[in-house]
């Protein structure tokens, strides 16, 4: 909050909190008086002595409900007012003031020069003026500045009245000193109505801070229960999708393998060996599949281990590549190696970037049709640190960008349909990039529809002094 914004609230708080107490409690009572005083005079004081008195009142209770309408106004569009417009607002409705109360007691003056006892009704009427400024016009002191001179003006005559010569001065002076103390009674009571705006401002800045502090957290509230519905309906789909890819397997080892005990029973074994490469590369299928799951686990657990060592990261990488061709032939789709120059052993866990290559290479051979993958090696960066960059490229369909920001989520497939094209727990990209984090890398992609993608394993030269310095 700005220092100009405080000053503007205060200004809001202090025009409300005077036509609270200005009207509302007070101004009953000081229409009673104003109208019943003049009343008083033309009874007890022979001649025409009421009259000012009545028609100051009247003037004065006229300008008063004037004042008391555009205060209210005033009070309704407080806070579509900048700061100077409530200040010259302000000024306005305080020379309004020394107009009412000049209108109430001037008239009293003139009672100093009629008969007994009209000086002491005056002196009475004005004493109570300035007891009702003192009490209402304690906001600033521009008001009680204002309003000050009539009453003293009122006070000081009609004291002088009831004297001659030096007594008469000393009573005015007397008079006087009763209106200073007034002012004096009135500004202590301005600063302890100015300390009452403060309060009154700290307390609504508090509730207005802890309101926004709730709805702040209420909306973290909300966003954290979105992704745990969303996780949970991720978790849900990726269960489903699991039972379905671990029966299969499965299936397809117990059906083989009550084919082959028949093929045993009967004596005709010809196709028996046929069916045994099927129950092999159904359960190397279901390992697989498992082995994602526990190596995920492991992996949110902070139990894996990794095991560094010195190795031929080009030939490690032919060797992948070599392992995924079949695949990539199946599908029509060459491959080719790419290594830069100068590039020589890697120090890493040799087993683990195997497994994150062979994920990348197979996923491009996957959704690779009648295309390209290419396989390429180069030095980079990583930090401050010297690192090299394995990059996958398929010239396969592509990802959605909306796809692509999901790729490594946990429990999230960018097909979870029932008539998947591809098999798979949908697990190998989260766990190349858990891994690759591991060793002091990352994994990052990159696609565009229907033009293919690129992926790119970044790792540093030396894993184990990264995983030395993160520890």
């Amino acid at each position: 909050m700005t220092t100009a914004e405080p000053s503007r609230r205060i200004w809001e708080m202090t025009i409300r909190r005077f036509a609270e107490v200005a009207w509302t409690r007070h101004g009953p009572t000081r229409y009673v008086s104003v109208a019943l005083t003049p009343l008083l005079v033309a009874l007890l004081t022979p001649g025409f002595w009421w009259i000012p008195c009545a028609v100051g009142g009247a003037v004065g209770i006229l300008i008063d409900l004037r004042a008391q309408a555009a205060f209210a106004r005033l009070s309704a569009i407080v806070e579509t007012l900048d700061e100077a417009a409530l200040r010259a607002a302000v000024g306005r409705h305080i020379a309004a003031l020394a107009a009412i109360t000049a209108a109430y007691v001037l008239p009293y003056s003139v009672l100093a020069f009629a008969p007994q006892p009209a000086p002491v009704i005056g002196l009475l009427f004005c004493a109570g003026a300035g007891l009702i400024c003192a009490t209402l016009h304690v906001m600033t002191r521009t008001m009680i500045f204002y309003t000050a001179p009539a009453i003293l003006i009122g006070l000081m005559l009609n004291a002088a009245a009831f004297g001659e010569g030096l007594s008469s001065l000393v009573l005015a002076a007397m008079a006087g000193l009763l209106g200073f103390n007034a002012i004096v009674a009135a500004r202590a009571g301005a600063t302890s109505f100015g300390a009452l705006i403060q309060a009154r401002l700290k307390a609504e800045e508090a509730a207005e801070d802890l309101e926004r502090r709730v709805q702040e957290r209420t909306a973290q509230l909300q966003v954290a229960t979105r992704r745990a519905q969303a996780a949970n309906r991720a978790k849900s789909l990726f269960l489903a999708n699991m039972s379905h890819e671990l029966r299969t397997p499965l299936n397809a080892v117990i059906g083989y393998s009550e084919i082959v005990e028949e093929d045993l029973a009967s004596g005709d074994t010809s196709a028996s060996a046929a069916d045994l490469v099927r129950i092999r590369n159904a359960a190397g299928h279901l390992l697989t599949l498992i082995n994602e799951v526990l190596d995920l686990s492991r992996i949110e657990a902070g139990k894996l281990e990794l095991r560094p060592s010195a190795f031929d990261v080009a030939a490690m990488l032919r060797g992948a590549l070599d392992t995924v061709r079949p695949m990539a032939s199946k599908n029509r789709t060459t491959c080719q190696f790419n290594v830069a120059a100068g590039i020589g052993a890697v120090v890493a866990d040799e087993t683990r970037v195997r497994q994150c290559v062979l994920n990348l290479l197979s996923n491009a051979a996957k959704f690779t049709q009648d295309g390209v993958i290419a396989l390429d090696l180069r030095p980079c960066r990583i930090g401050s640190m010297q690192g090299v960059a394995i990059s996958v490229r398929d010239s396969g369909k592509g990802i959605a960008p909306e796809d692509l920001a999901r790729l490594f989520q946990p429990f999230v497939q960018v097909d979870v349909t029932n008539t998947r094209a591809h098999d798979g727990a949908g697990l190998g990209l989260v766990i190349t990039r858990r891994l690759a984090r591991a060793m002091g890398g990352d994994v990052q992609a990159s696609s565009k529809l229907g033009q293919g993608s690129t992926f790119t394993l970044y790792l540093p030269l030396n894993a184990a002094e990264t995983q030395r310095a993160a520890a």
